[in-house]
């Protein structure tokens, strides 16, 4: 029986290794990039002969493992799925990831590692360190590897330590790469100041807004937080290459400088703030730009090709994008049926919203035959661009005839009582006055000013930025670098700023709540995602303080705090939405 049973394993073995050696691995070009934003993109680009049968191993030293944020395969003409942290052949020390190739067997392919921004670190003067897998570890001994380890300007000098021996070169080759390396390369570099700025974008909104006539206008909304050692006081941006009319403005919405350099892909846009950005603080900016608009074929609208996101030279953690039709239109195309998970096509009774999500979004992701762009079509009637002016004409005159009526009645009363209240008038009252009341700001069913939702969404943001310094100087108070007593002033300060601008943003509130249009919906948006960012923070608050007593363990600790985190992230993020769409309606 024993005998029954150890063959076919033995014969299964044979076929699998069989298999598995049925390719070679001539040729791996191993590529090192990092980003403006610090984070590092690892490239091996394969070159095979015979047949890959099976999924494909690749793997990184075990340290690099919580610093991979996401993985893609691709080939010329095909994106592959990349399952993460599988085992290499059970060797120790090794981060594992497969390649599925779905059928397919390609001899040439790449697979791209994006890494978090903590493998680079900073000095003086220029000076960075990076720490990075030296070459990739593979099931099979490679022929040939090159390497090259590239930054967003070339370095003035540069020393690379590693265990097969040193270089002063960013180029090297290896040859006859053994099967499972285990390499740590580290990299000691010079490079021009501000060509490097170690960051954190950890949510970015973007508003694709057409009017009437075609035109397009985009708004980006992103909260930017400095990982750097040293201060900056400006940031490279990047847009589209066809962008114009460039704008940008800081938390209070003032216009900040900027500088534009085109190339073939992505403009590159310097932005000088009006004050430095130290390590730990963050702010936020806003892009304002045009586009190419939408063209008239046959009865629809059609923006052709258009760019999801543009070709980040950063890493952007979360990344929502709307496209929002004028009011009115109906999105024809992409259908429902065709969109991908992280798409939604929401419909309401005036307007139609078709927004797409994305995580750890760069330049990276242009590397992949995967869907950048997008062709969208809707239907529009130009006589919804006169809809509203004649509705509020109309409603306006109505108003003004039933305000003629009854001044003419009242008129025809006052000249009964005028004489009553003469002959009562030398009779002195016994009362006092009443104060005067002011008239009742809310008006249901009203229209409300550009200037009251100008100073609404000002006021929101100052109230956000405010929060932000109240966290920082929590931060810096834990941290003992603010002595106890000027933290409690500089606290109650901002607490009794906070309080006085939320009275504000509640009365603003209930005035757009009884108005007509869109912005009852809107403040029951903005409210939804109040709460829930409310809810995550309180969450992630009572999380960490049961991680800190050990009442949880760590595993489940990182899972659930991340799920939160998403939450809140979300729920920011749709506060910017809403605050932008609120800003475009005073333009």
């Amino acid at each position: 029986m024993a005998c029954l049973l150890v063959l076919p394993f033995a014969s299964l073995l044979g076929l699998a290794s069989a298999q598995t050696s049925s390719y070679t691995i001539d040729k791996v070009d191993h590529q090192v990039q990092v980003m403006y934003s610090g984070h590092v993109v690892v490239i091996d680009t394969i070159y095979i002969s015979g047949q890959v049968n099976y999924g494909f191993l690749i793997g990184l030293p075990y340290q690099y493992s919580a610093d991979v944020l996401k993985a893609f395969a691709y080939d010329d003409s095909h994106l592959y799925n990349v399952n993460l942290g599988v085992e290499l052949s059970n060797r120790s020390g090794l981060y594992g990831a497969e390649v599925n190739f779905n059928g397919n067997s390609p001899n040439i392919f790449s697979v791209a590692f994006v890494l978090s921004n903590s493998l680079l670190s900073e000095g003086d003067s220029g000076n960075f360190t990076l720490n990075y897998p030296a070459y990739p570890s593979l099931t099979q001994s490679v022929g040939t590897c090159n390497v090259t380890v590239t930054f967003p300007s070339a370095p003035s000098s540069i020393q690379i330590n590693k265990d097969d021996g040193n270089t002063n070169s960013a180029n090297y080759v290896r040859t006859n790469l053994p099967a499972y390396t285990y390499s740590i390369g580290k990299a000691e570099v010079k490079l021009p100041i501000g060509s490097v700025q170690i960051s954190t974008i950890s949510n970015l909104n973007r508003q694709i807004n057409i009017a009437p006539n075609g035109e397009v206008t985009a708004t980006e909304t992103f909260k930017l937080e400095s990982n750097s050692t040293s201060p900056f006081g400006a940031y490279v941006l990047s847009l589209p290459p066809q962008a114009t009319n460039v704008g940008v403005t800081d938390p209070f919405g003032a216009k900040l400088p900027i500088k534009q350099t085109t190339g073939s892909n992505v403009q590159l846009v310097n932005v000088t703030f009006s004050a430095f950005i130290y390590r730990g603080q963050s702010t936020s900016l806003t892009l304002q730009y045009n586009l190419p608009g939408a063209t008239l074929e046959g009865t629809n609208y059609v923006l052709s090709d258009f760019q999801l996101f543009p070709r980040y030279q950063y890493l952007v953690t979360n990344a929502v994008m709307a496209f929002n039709p004028p009011e009115g239109a109906t999105i024809i195309a992409p259908q429902v049926s065709a969109l991908e998970s992280s798409s939604t096509l929401t419909r309401q009774t005036y307007q139609d919203t078709l927004t797409v999500a994305r995580n750890s979004i760069s330049y990276a992701d242009y590397l992949a035959p995967q869907q950048n762009s997008i062709d969208l079509s809707y239907s529009y009637n130009p006589v919804w661009s006169s809809f509203t002016p004649t509705f509020w004409s109309s409603l306006a005159a109505t108003v003004a005839c039933a305000g003629a009526v009854v001044f003419q009645r009242g008129r025809t009363k006052e000249s009964y009582q005028t004489k009553a209240r003469k002959l009562a008038s030398h009779v002195p009252s016994t009362e006092k006055a009443e104060p005067r009341i002011p008239p009742e700001v809310i008006r249901t069913g009203q229209p409300v000013s550009a200037d009251v939702i100008k100073d609404f969404v000002d006021t929101y943001e100052i109230k956000k930025q405010l929060t932000a310094e109240l966290r920082a100087l929590d931060v810096r108070a834990q941290k003992g670098k603010i002595p106890r007593r000027q933290y409690k002033t500089q606290k109650q300060a901002l607490e009794t700023r906070v309080e006085g601008l939320s009275r504000n943003i509640e009365r603003t509130k209930a005035i757009f709540r009884g108005s007509s249009g869109t912005l009852p919906d809107l403040v029951k948006q903005l409210d939804l995602a109040e709460m829930d960012l409310i809810k995550s923070k309180q969450e992630i608050e009572k999380l960490e303080e049961r991680h800190s007593k050990g009442e949880i363990a760590k595993e489940a600790y990182k899972q659930t705090i991340t799920d939160h985190q998403k939450t809140y992230d979300k729920a920011e993020s749709a506060i910017n939405g809403i605050l932008q769409r609120l800003r475009e309606k005073t333009r």
